[in-house]
């Protein structure tokens, strides 16, 4: 007999090696073995045992046997590599690689297995009356699938004792609650703790070795009651995982793509309950659109915590910058910036991009061009060979002549613009002269880790007066005189080629909104001012927005109506990546075969090709199912490899420069 062994390397490919005959009756999927790989000893992971006959051996010049198993029973009870499989073919990566996500940190090892201790509860669980049906949903036996909108975000230290309070009644029941930013997890364990005092485990990148492998095997062997995670404790085992939550679902975080394995983990985690037959909840002050449309179509029961308001939030003010030709800052937010400052107060400034700094605008009326395709606005190009300057769409790639006159007013002056980071630094130095600014961006992350703390915890200590930065200073910044905030170009996210711009805008403007609390001001200075995002800003009426942001998502045949893969090509040579570009597009013409609604866009130019020595473009398929788009990703992953030419193949992009 044979054993099929997946190793985690990135080699499209498994091995075969004999099995001992002692091993042939213990041998089963998902159990680890170690054996001699090359010139070392590795662990890899069974996928099946099969007789001889049935196996490929035409690339095994010997075959070597199986060290020994190293596990009685497999580590997870849902099936690890038919998930990884899974996660292959959705993403991309090699099996091996996102098998290997599950037994990474796996001591070679295992301590013998013991009972999980007694459940001694704490204090009693939280009470929560705006979750009274939640908790009453989670506390039921079976399955569910939940999706909980949190009015706010201090409640979770409160909200979330409760839930698995609820739902891990039986003894042995486990739960996992993964969190975006391991800053959460200090105030969240504390919360968990006075309720499973002593059964309560963490885990993310920062652990120690020991403390990992305390983590690992807590899980598994039932110790701990719950798990609190980043995004890689989607991973974790369990030795009876119940309940799963994910707080924060909509953050961009959760979707790995710095490395392989790609995946999404909120992905991930709905498949793996599943499998386990267990309940998850996903939750967010402002849902993802994907988990906002699966409630629409009764794929998640979506409750509502409202918490008792605490007076009027903070003031909202949208900057008609029409009005204000020319400026950075228009004159009631420099006004508000001078009052702030001279008040002993803090304020943030977000950037629609770092760098110094373009639309094209109409300078009588401001009027702007968009795309008449498929609604963003067009940006600038501009051919340094000829001087032409023409628009384009960087969403769909379509592009047109600049117009020689205005069509609302009949003007001809048009005048581009654009704020970056470092030009709104510059600004503010001239406006606030005494103030002291901080800046925190793309740059200084690049820069120097020590320089990116130093500016962030100057102004999180009250040291800087203003901190300008890009959308990531939103994330948990806590400054404690901050009083105003403000967006210089909300046009820079709102006409952006990602088709998750007007989500990811609200979901910032609602974020600013939230860190000021009930005082203060929010400012947004847009050339845009009629665009339905800003008509909800008001009440903050996220599901309102939701609504009609998943009726556009339904017209123009987006996520979640869709499933997207992004192919990407990259070269010195015109020639070359275009003759890359269309081996693609030969390769998912079975697209138009299909008889369905999937489609490709493209090829769409990245922004700021004219200024550079080699070529780029992109396509964006969408696909009408998920099988569809993971045949388009293996089409595209074995694409032959032109000379000269980058390959970039993504599923589920989430970023389209």
């Amino acid at each position: 007999m044979l054993a099929e062994i997946s190793f985690p390397i990135p080699l499209r490919r498994t091995f075969y090696y004999l099995l001992p005959e002692e091993l042939e009756l213990s041998a089963a999927p998902g159990l680890r073995v170690l054996v001699s790989l090359g010139k070392r000893e590795a662990v890899g992971v069974i996928l099946r045992v099969l007789p001889e006959k049935d196996a490929d051996l035409t690339r095994f010049k010997e075959l070597k046997s199986v060290g020994r198993l190293l596990d009685e029973n497999p580590l997870f009870p849902e099936d690890a590599p038919e998930i990884a499989a899974w996660m292959s073919g959705r993403w991309g990566s090699a099996p091996g690689l996102c098998l290997g996500a599950f037994f990474a940190h796996a001591p070679r090892e295992l301590p013998p297995p013991s009972a999980p201790p007694p459940w001694l509860p704490g204090a009693p669980a939280p009470v929560v009356p705006e979750i009274k049906e939640l908790l009453a949903a989670a506390a039921r036996p079976g399955p569910g699938a939940f999706l909980l909108r949190l009015a706010a975000l201090e409640r979770r230290e409160l909200i979330y004792p409760a839930l698995f309070a609820a739902a891990l009644g039986a003894a042995d029941a486990q739960g996992l609650l993964l969190v975006p930013d391991l800053s959460f997890i200090p105030a969240l364990a504390a919360a968990l703790e006075a309720v499973f005092p002593g059964r309560v485990g963490v885990w993310h990148a920062r652990l120690t070795p020991k403390k990992r492998a305390e983590a690992w095997a807590g899980a598994a062997g039932g110790a701990y009651k719950v798990v609190i995670a980043t995004r890689t404790g989607v991973f974790l085992p369990f030795r009876n995982l119940r309940f799963a939550v994910m707080d924060g679902e909509q953050e961009e975080v959760y979707k790995q793509e710095e490395a392989e394995p790609f995946y999404h983990a909120r992905e991930v985690l709905l498949r793996r309950v599943r499998a386990l037959n267990a309940s998850v909840l996903l939750a967010s002050p402002c849902p993802s659109i994907e988990a906002w449309g699966a409630a629409a179509a009764g794929a998640l029961r979506r409750f509502d915590a409202g918490a008792p308001a605490a007076g009027p939030g903070a003031e909202v003010r949208v900057l008609d910058m029409t009005k204000y030709p020319g400026d950075i800052l228009a004159r009631p937010l420099a006004d508000a910036l001078r009052a702030a400052v001279a008040a002993g107060g803090q304020a943030l400034v977000i950037a629609g991009r770092k760098g110094y700094a373009s639309r094209l605008f109409c300078a009588n009326c401001g009027w702007m061009p968009r795309c008449p395709a498929c609604g963003p606005g067009l940006t600038l190009l501009k051919n340094p060979a000829d001087g032409v300057t023409s628009l384009l769409c960087r969403r769909c790639g379509k592009k047109e002549p600049k117009p020689q006159a205005c069509p609302r007013c009949g003007g001809k002056v048009f005048r581009d613009y654009g704020a970056g980071t470092q030009k709104t630094q510059d600004a503010l130095a001239r406006l606030l002269p005494a103030a002291k600014i901080a800046r925190f961006d793309g740059d200084v992350l690049r820069g120097s880790l020590k320089a990116m703390r130093a500016e962030l915890e100057s102004f999180s200590k009250g040291e800087a007066d203003v901190l300008v930065g890009t959308r990531v200073a939103l994330r948990e910044l806590g400054a404690p005189r901050l009083n105003l905030v403000a967006f210089i170009d909300a046009d820079a996210d709102l006409s952006s080629a990602d088709f998750r711009a007007s989500e990811k805008a609200f979901q910032s403007f609602y974020g600013a909104w939230r860190l000021l609390g009930s005082k203060g001001s929010l400012f947004i200075q847009t050339r845009e001012s009629g665009h339905y995002v800003f008509s909800r800003l008001e009440e903050m009426d996220y599901p309102s927005f939701a609504d009609g942001e998943l009726a556009g998502r339904k017209d123009f045949f987006y996520p979640p109506f869709s499933f997207t893969v992004k192919a990407r090509f990259a070269s010195y040579d015109r020639g070359a990546m275009q003759a890359a570009a269309a081996d693609f597009l030969a390769a998912l013409s079975f697209l138009r075969r299909a008889g369905d609604a999937s489609e490709i866009i493209g090829p769409v130019i990245p922004a700021g090709q004219e200024k550079r020595k080699f070529y780029g473009e992109y396509y964006l398929v969408k696909a009408a199912s998920e099988k569809a788009a993971m045949l388009c990703m293996e089409k595209a992953m074995a694409l032959p490899q032109r000379p000269g030419v980058k390959y970039f193949i993504e599923a589920d992009p989430h970023g389209f420069h």
